[in-house]
């Protein structure tokens, strides 16, 4: 009984932690939650299915606290749903295919080599330029939507944080704006998808979601009341921070593998 209950207590606060750094950075609760529901017991194929679930609480959470909509660009809107959502359940479907560490160290390169070239722009998130794209750009964005979308649904970490820098690079949103929509298509749309396309090829473990849901949502729902209260400048750093992080936790990952 006392192993149950601080199992769930660990759960809750598990899930609360690693989205209410989630919801401020627009990214990375799996590199906190995933390995915690693994090292509990869970295989990877179920622990990510499992995280899935749940982390769609996270974009609920961030939702009720922000839901104004008028701020959202229709344009990436509708890609991100009719491109991003195929994509998201081909990488849910893929996933069993390809090697974790593989992965991993793909990932992480590309983590790191981003956070660099945030840090050389010194503008990087900082300046909104969205009424310059042409349809030509949008065009082309599609394409990092639906790469985006796929590592979203193959990968338990990392596609936020990939997500929100094609949303600064590509559509040249500014940081605050690009988490906004990561946490509303990303956190929640596209984990929907790949949670139920891993519930329909894979195992969930069901009796840990609850918690788990209940920590995400909380952590969403202050991590959207903090972000409203700090300056962008301070949210691109921490942003970075987390995509830092990140990389060299993934680079690690993979290098156990050789």
């Amino acid at each position: 009984m006392l192993q149950t209950v601080i199992e769930q207590i660990t759960l809750f606060l598990t899930g609360f932690i690693a989205n209410i750094l989630a919801s401020l950075s627009g990214g990375g609760a799996g590199f906190v939650q995933l390995p915690v529901l693994i090292f509990l017991g869970l295989g990877f194929t179920e622990a990510l299915g499992t995280h899935k679930v749940a982390v769609v609480a996270l974009g609920l959470g961030s939702y009720a606290r922000n839901h104004e909509l008028k701020s959202i660009n229709r344009t990436i809107a509708a890609e991100m749903i009719f491109i991003g959502c195929p994509a998201v359940a081909l990488g849910s479907c893929l996933v069993t295919l390809v090697a974790d560490w593989i992965a991993e160290l793909i990932l992480g390169i590309i983590t790191i080599a981003s956070v660099i070239y945030s840090i050389r722009r010194k503008n990087f998130g900082l300046e909104n330029h969205e009424a310059e794209l042409t349809r030509r750009d949008y065009a082309l964005g599609g394409i990092w939507v639906a790469l985006t979308g796929m590592l979203s649904g193959s990968f338990s970490s990392g596609a936020g944080l990939i997500g929100i820098m094609v949303l600064v690079m590509w559509f040249k949103q500014d940081i605050k704006k690009a988490i906004h929509h990561s946490m509303i298509f990303i956190a929640l749309l596209w984990n929907f998808i790949g949670a139920f396309t891993l519930g329909t090829v894979a195992v969930i473990h069901w009796v840990w979601v609850p918690m788990l849901t209940l920590g995400a949502f909380l952590g969403g729902f202050a991590g959207t009341m903090i972000i409203k209260k700090v300056n962008a400048a301070l949210i691109k750093k921490l942003f970075q921070s987390i995509m830092i992080l990140s990389g060299v936790l993934l680079l690690w990952k993979s290098w156990e593998h050789f």
